[in-house]
């Protein structure tokens, strides 16, 4: 069998391997949605101000063009979540553990405590300041699930084509521009 120490040593070695690529990956891809997002500030300005295209036309290309950085924002924001997904465990198995230690030794040594009001109200906070970092922790699970769901890396990868495909129309729309 092995040791929860063990386990938990375990977990820290990936932890430590996975989480400078993962701060890479993010850096990557935080750096082509923000890329996408000036290209898409600049077709703007080139249809409305420089093709004199109606508000309207010009709002509704930009907010299509929008749409694949919005799918490269959510990936981005799911790296940056799954850098802190090792505190908030750790946080969590480190609380989980000294309460469940001090139960055990008060039922040992025979302090079973009836519950009051007062204690019943402490316990129900307890009770919410875990459900708090069970919420931090499943809003990691919901990131990761990005991450590992085929469906959004196909999104993902198509996004990411997509950045280079708006650069090269930007290239050619700053071409446009001067001629």
């Amino acid at each position: 069998m092995v040791d929860t120490s063990d386990k938990q040593q375990r977990l820290l070695t990936i932890f430590e391997r996975l989480l400078p690529l993962v701060d890479s990956v993010s850096d990557k891809v935080r750096f082509a949605a923000l890329l996408g997002v000036g290209l898409d500030v600049w077709i703007f300005i080139w249809l409305f101000f420089l093709k004199s295209w109606s508000l309207t036309s010009a709002l509704i290309v930009a907010g299509v063009v929008l749409l694949p950085l919005l799918i490269l924002l959510r990936f981005w924001w799911a790296l940056e979540e799954l850098k802190d997904l090792p505190n908030i465990a750790g946080r969590m198995m480190t609380d989980a553990k000294g309460e469940i230690q001090e139960t055990v030794q008060g039922i040992r040594a025979g302090q079973v405590k009836k519950l009051g009001f007062l204690s019943s109200a402490k316990s129900l906070w307890s009770i919410g300041s875990m459900a708090t970092e069970a919420r931090e922790l499943l809003g990691s699970y919901i990131s990761i699930g990005t991450l590992v769901n085929p469906l959004s890396l196909i999104l993902g990868f198509l996004s990411l084509l997509f950045v280079l495909l708006l650069m090269v129309i930007g290239l050619v729309l700053l071409i446009l521009a001067f001629f």
